[in-house]
This record gives structure tokens, sequence and C-alpha cells, in this order.
């Protein structure tokens, strides 16, 4: 395994969690709620808190990627593949009942977003990833 790859793959995940989670923010405060209550300031605190989760979560969804790799192959169908399983797996509760009850649509959206996000995240930490040569 090419380590260096690995945590440059993590990098590139974790800069594309965090992205996704701060314009998901800021579009949840800025544009659909009526009276936004968050400040400019708070958001910025909120997005710094996410740096080590999106880390973590990119370490291990291009760890889980290179270890899949020799038996699914290189490409995008392999890291939509992780991709899904990080999603249904650091995402438990958009399967449970009660998410879909209170606004299916709502729903709908965010499961849909989220699992955007892990496949995104999951290609760009696979994309880069080179094994080193025999």
């Amino acid at each position: 395994m090419n380590w260096n790859r690995i945590w440059t793959g993590a990098a590139l995940a974790a800069a594309a969690f965090w992205l996704f989670d701060v314009v998901n923010l800021i579009l949840t405060q800025r544009v659909f709620v009526p009276e936004p209550n968050l400040m400019w300031g708070e958001i910025v605190s909120i997005s710094g808190s996410l740096i080590i989760p999106s880390l973590v979560t990119g370490f291990l969804l291009s760890w889980l990627y290179v270890l899949a790799r020799p038996r699914l192959g290189p490409g995008p169908k392999t890291a939509i593949l992780i991709g899904s399983i990080g999603f249904v797996f650091a995402n438990p509760h958009f399967f449970s009942l009660t998410i879909w009850l209170t606004s299916f649509v709502g729903a709908l959206i965010q499961c849909v977003s989220v699992w955007f996000k892990f496949t995104i995240a999951t290609y760009l930490a696979g994309w880069q990833y080179i094994e080193k040569a025999p």
C-alpha cells in the first residue's frame, strides 16, 4: 500500500466533506430558513469543528477504497460502492422510519445529498491513488 497516497486521498476526501458541510450549513441557514439564527462568526466556528471528523472519515473511505481496489478494480464503480457503504454505516438514521414520516421530500433531498457527498469524497480519494510499482 502506498500510505502517502492514502493520506493524500484522505486529505482530498476531507476537503470535499468539509466543503459540502459548510455549503450545506450556509444554504440551510441563509436560504431555507426565513430568519437565520446563526451569525457568520458562529458558522466559521462550526466549520472549524468539522475539520477533524472530516479527516477521520476521509481517511477511512480512502483506506477502504484502497483495500477494495484489487478485487473490484480501480475506477468510479468502486468509488460509488465504497462511498455507498460508508454512507450506510455513517448515517444509520436515514434508515429509520421516523425521519421519513416527518418530511419525506426533505429527508429524500438530505439523503441523496449526503450519499452524493460520500461518493464524491471517495472518488476524489481513489482518483489519485496509484500503487507502488513492484
